[in-house]
């Protein structure tokens, strides 16, 4: 899979299992605080994904609006399948824009 492939759109609410799934083999390390899913459902409008050419999620990503011109971008994750790619950075990217 080539970054070519890749879209970044707003999460929805059927996205946040697969984002979960990323999310669980780097939660609790050093990397990534745990969030309970509920809080993944909660916080899906401030949620971009990366998904590939079926649909599928393979990132992740967070914008936390903080103040009138403060945010915080949170929780980049991206598939061990993906890493190295480009995901994480059109993720932030599109946060920022």
């Amino acid at each position: 899979m080539t970054h070519s492939t890749i879209r970044v759109r707003p999460a929805t609410t059927g996205d946040v299992k697969q984002i979960q799934a990323i999310r669980q083999s780097i939660e609790g390390s050093r990397v990534l605080l745990g969030r309970e899913l509920v809080d993944l459902y909660e916080h899906v409008p401030e949620f971009l994904v990366a998904v590939d050419e079926n649909d599928f999620v393979v990132g992740a990503g967070a914008l936390h609006v903080m103040w009138e011109d403060l945010a915080e971008v949170r929780s980049i994750v991206v598939s061990s399948e993906t890493r190295g790619q480009g995901v994480g950075l059109a993720l932030v990217r599109a946060l920022l824009a």
